[in-house]
């Protein structure tokens, strides 16, 4: 089974859709999650802010800048993670106290809020930290810049998200792989129950599906599958044996009839005559009619093979168009003959010779005044293929299968020419008793008729 019919089947793509869209929507949600944890710490961090500028007022309103110098030494003290950093100028701007430099290059944003970038060390080593920063007026003065680093929650939120993210990508193609791997399971039982029903169809229509022995939806459409098969194997056989019954049992009285009618007509004057002769022919036309019927049954029953008889189609070609060059000539029809090489195909002589005359007799009494027929027999690798071509009005290709049907008949040719439907019926039927192949080709104008035998096998 090849990988595109997997992909392109629809339980692998139903599963990847679900996939991408359940992959979509975490990660709509991982978005509003990390912007709903970044709205409410960079709240938290300037309510912070806030308080400990008041903070800072206060203690510098009671105790004036040495009071605000031994605070900032005890927070430095404390160690603790997210503390918050300290700078106190004066009112030229220079370093008074505090654990932060001067700043010089800082981003404004709104409301009097600060961002910049200091160098910390971290074991040692210098890193980039960004802070959030917010100036506030102690007096005399003097000012106060509280900042806090937001590096640390922006790594740890982005950590979160860049894991949850991967995490996201390898179920989505963990997802991808599954999915392929039980649409191909499904396609593969599918796919079995479609040859088996394309083997049946083609073959032996007593044959039915086998049965998956796990439960589930391809053992249920093999069990539906099987119950269709029945009852259309039923009413086929009913309408087989009803066309058999009145073909077998109508034969015997038409024949006995038609006796009748031919002892009848020496007794009539030559008027009369011509009137029996007519019912005869109606009566030998239903005849051959009922005696088709009755072969085509026998052909399709497959109560014997072609055996292993060796026939030379170039000598049984050239038997048929001997026997309808005279026909065709008298109608101006151009009839060519050409046969590649010799070849042989195992089966029955009388059955192929009808076969082809059949087929020969279609050609020429279809196509007008001044075409061409050809017939042609090439060796195909193990197969011989033999085409009868014509440059008559040919069949539309929406009618092609059909005209295999029994009794089916052109619409264009009903009332033009004479005939009952069984022709090409018959020509499969022994086509398919040979275990060939028949095709309908267009002709460019005409009809193309290509028939395909298995080749006789080498002697030893």
């Amino acid at each position: 089974m090849r990988a595109r019919d997997v992909v392109r089947s629809l339980t692998f793509r139903y599963i990847v859709r679900y996939i991408t869209a359940l992959s979509a929507t975490v990660f709509v949600l991982l978005a509003l999650l990390y912007g709903v944890f970044s709205f409410n710490y960079f709240s938290d961090l300037r309510d912070s802010i806030v308080d400990e500028l008041d903070a800072l007022r206060a203690v510098y309103a009671g105790q004036g800048l040495t009071g605000v110098e031994q605070y900032l030494r005890d927070q430095r003290r404390l160690e603790n993670i997210g503390r918050f950093h300290y700078l106190v100028t004066d009112a030229r701007g220079e370093y008074v106290a505090g654990d932060l430099e001067v700043v010089t290059r800082y981003r404004e944003f709104s409301d009097g809020w600060l961002g910049f970038q200091l160098a910390l060390l971290n074991w040692g080593e210098p890193v980039d930290a960004d802070f959030l920063a917010r100036a506030a007026s102690l007096g005399e003065g003097y000012t106060v810049y509280v900042a806090r680093n937001y590096a640390d929650a922006v790594a740890s939120g982005a950590l979160v998200f860049n894991t949850l993210f991967r995490a996201m990508i390898v179920t989505w193609l963990l997802g991808i792989i599954g999915g392929y791997v039980s649409a191909r399971s499904t396609l593969v039982r599918f796919e079995q129950l479609n040859y088996d029903l394309i083997r049946i169809v083609r073959g032996n229509l007593a044959e039915r599906l086998s049965m998956d022995p796990s439960t589930g939806y391809a053992r249920e459409l093999a069990v539906v599958l099987n119950q269709v098969l029945d009852q259309m194997a039923m009413l086929m056989q009913g309408v087989k044996q009803v066309s058999d019954n009145i073909a077998h049992d109508l034969r015997t009285p038409l024949t006995r009839m038609r006796n009748q009618l031919s002892q009848l007509r020496d007794r009539l004057d030559p008027g009369g005559q011509d009137d029996v002769d007519r019912i005869i022919e109606e009566c030998d036309g239903l005849l051959a009619s009922f005696n088709a019927l009755l072969r085509i049954s026998a052909l399709e029953a497959g109560g014997r093979g072609p055996g292993e008889q060796r026939v030379n189609l170039v000598a049984l070609l050239q038997d048929v168009v001997e026997l309808y060059e005279p026909v065709a000539s008298e109608k101006g029809l151009t009839l060519d003959f050409r046969a590649g090489a010799v070849a042989e195909c195992a089966g029955d002589a009388d059955l192929l010779f009808q076969l082809f005359t059949n087929l020969l007799d279609n050609a020429i009494k279809y196509t007008p005044a001044g075409g061409r027929l050809a017939l042609e027999l090439a060796p195909a690798g193990e197969s011989i293929q033999v085409a009868v071509a014509d440059t008559g009005p040919g069949i539309a290709s929406e009618e092609r299968d059909k005209v295999f049907r029994r009794f089916y008949r052109v619409e264009s040719s009903r009332g033009v020419q004479p005939g009952h439907g069984l022709g090409l019926s018959l020509v499969r039927a022994i086509v398919s008793y040979h275990r060939g192949e028949i095709e309908l080709e267009d002709n460019r104008p005409g009809l193309r008729v290509v028939v395909t035998l298995p080749a006789a096998r080498a002697p030893g």
